[in-house]
């Protein structure tokens, strides 16, 4: 079952406990307070050992009580938070026992959570009174919720008590952005002006467990023996720019994970297109980093395609074979629609179900965690120290090298169209190999865990001088790289249209061997095959030859060339 989803948008206020929750109809968009209702919250909230919820900022509970009983999933939003909601008894589950998650609940962070057990983090208590504030027309604006809180941390053992105020906009709220930031303004004014503050926090979990956000759950300080390896430290080495190329496509994968699950439109597309951006990164840019790790991902990464291959490939013919026919008014098309578009249709289904069921398997998980892992603390070579513009221009160079001679074996190959195709997966390994480095973010530095509110005085300054001098070098080397992104880019722009072009030919013919095999199939049976030859007539391209399509993709390899040289 899909939760529902809806946008949270709201502050937080500390407030001492004798003040009073203000008036609101001074304000101007305030025509009506409604009268005060009192209930009271139980919640229980649940993440993995090592907080793996809390370091994306994201929160799941089980809350009973008031309107929104349920299961809350609360995820961050480029305005506010995304909050999906369930019924106690999603999936038939016995809504008394707290303790079981429905697995409805826990597809969206699957792969964060994995096969890792989720536990009681705290339980928290609220005894709530809202208003609502209503405009000249009657919609409700905002709810004022004034709580006190009592919690208590299962995992630490402390017990926590406080009262808060919340505003939260309703669905009258302003329908844009910058008129929603008026409205809470105001409403923040009054507040203020009662005795609240700005919470410290923005989680009721985070306060509960005796912390300010959930980012303080991350894990561990970073200790001095821990630090990242030298080339992650040097603002100037390759090392910084491809692996922050692989941890933002690690971090897509994840993202792109739960909309797989949820067959959502294109979804099995995107998850794909990332699955082998990460091989050509990995491809590409192996060199850098050891020879077994980056096999085994690679191995591992492309059985993750092919499983969202097969899904993918019976979705786009399916889609074509529907709007094909549709364009045939002329004569009939039952017989070819039940034979073609709904053996694609069951095809599909039959890959998506495989699909799920790989993305939960041990097997899945254990290559996210391993790609975490080497993004994280990647397993290099010395050749990951050396500048990062020499590295990468060899590299694309290299790139660029194999999709030439690839193209030179076309001609005189026993199997032109099978080694046209290999040419199609060399440019579309140089293509992705550039755009990640075009697009990456470079590593962060990362500083020994020295704390400036501990030690003499001139330590502190030490480590902050220290740390001021690491962040500027690291903008410095930043900024010059940036001028090669554009470079980096036109390689790929280049690189792209020789992809499409020879993927919609391998597609075409993959297609139209696959409608003659149809039409064998349906001759076979008795039925009437005209169809099947329309269609075959509509995709074949007489002009569309390997002598052409070579002649093009030779003239593409010359601009690459041309263009790596530059670098």
């Amino acid at each position: 079952m899909t939760g529902r989803a809806q946008t949270e948008i709201e502050r937080k206020y500390d407030v001492e406990a004798l003040s009073r929750i203000p008036q609101f109809e001074g304000i101007d968009a305030i025509a009506q307070v409604s009268a005060p209702d009192s209930f009271t919250l139980t919640a229980v909230y649940y993440d993995t050992a090592d907080h793996d919820l809390a370091r994306r900022r994201i929160v799941l509970r089980r809350r009973e009580g008031g309107g929104d009983a349920g299961w809350h999933l609360k995820m961050p939003a480029d305005e506010g938070r995304t909050e999906v909601h369930w019924p106690l008894d999603v999936g038939g589950a016995d809504g008394s026992e707290p303790g079981a998650i429905p697995t409805d609940v826990l597809e969206p962070v699957r792969a964060i959570v994995r096969d890792r057990p989720l536990t009681p983090l705290a339980r928290v208590t609220t005894v709530r009174t809202t208003v609502h504030l209503h405009g000249p027309d009657g919609s409700a604006l905002a709810e004022i919720a004034d709580d006190d809180v009592s919690a208590s941390d299962v995992r630490g053992g402390t017990y926590r008590k406080w009262r808060e105020w919340e505003a939260e906009l309703l669905d009258g709220a302003p329908d844009t952005r910058k008129k929603r930031t008026r409205l809470l303004d105001s409403i923040e004014q009054a507040l203020l002006a009662a005795g609240a503050h700005p919470s410290s926090s923005i989680a009721k979990i985070a306060r509960a467990v005796g912390v300010d956000s959930l980012a303080e759950l991350d894990g561990a300080p970073v200790l001095p023996g821990l630090l990242p390896a030298p080339p992650l430290q040097d603002p100037n080495s390759v090392a910084v720019i491809v692996v922050g190329a692989l941890r933002q496509l690690t971090e897509k994968l994840v993202d792109d994970d739960p909309h797989a699950r949820a067959d959502a439109p294109d979804a099995i597309h995107r998850m794909r297109t990332t699955v082998r951006r990460l091989r050509s990164v990995l491809a590409v840019y192996g060199r850098l980093f050891e020879k077994s790790a980056v096999a085994e991902l690679r191995f591992e990464l492309k059985q993750l395609g092919i499983e969202l291959g097969r899904a993918r490939d019976a979705e786009v013919r399916g889609s074509r074979l529907a709007a094909e026919l549709d364009g045939i008014t002329a004569h009939p098309t039952g017989d070819a629609e039940i034979r073609l578009v709904g053996g694609a249709r069951r095809v599909y289904a039959e890959g998506l179900a495989n699909v799920r069921a790989y993305l939960l398997s041990t097997r899945y998980y254990r290559l996210l965690d391993a790609l975490e892992a080497c993004a994280e603390w990647p397993p290099m070579t010395s050749k990951a120290e050396r500048p990062a513009p020499k590295e990468i221009a060899r590299d694309l160079t290299k790139a660029v090298a194999i999709l030439a001679r690839t193209t030179s074996r076309v001609t005189g190959s026993d199997a032109p169209e099978a080694a046209l195709h290999e040419v199609r997966k060399a440019a579309r390994r140089l293509r992705y190999a550039a755009q990640a480095v075009a697009l990456a973010d470079p590593v962060a530095p990362v500083e020994p865990a020295i704390t400036l509110t501990r030690g003499t005085k001139a330590t502190r300054k030490a480590a902050a001088k220290a740390a001021a001098k690491a962040a500027a070098r690291h903008a410095a080397a930043a900024e010059r790289f940036a001028k090669l992104r554009r470079r980096y880019t036109e390689i790929a722009g280049v690189a792209k249209p020789v992809v499409k072009r020879l993927g919609d030919r391998h597609d075409r013919l993959l297609y139209i061997e696959e409608l003659e095999q149809a039409a064998q199939a349906a001759h076979e049976d008795g039925e009437n095959t005209l169809v099947y030859g329309l269609l075959v007539a509509r995709a074949e391209h007489l002009g569309d030859t390997v002598a052409v399509v070579l002649a093009e993709t030779e003239g593409s390899v010359k601009q690459l060339e041309r263009l790596v040289r530059k670098l």
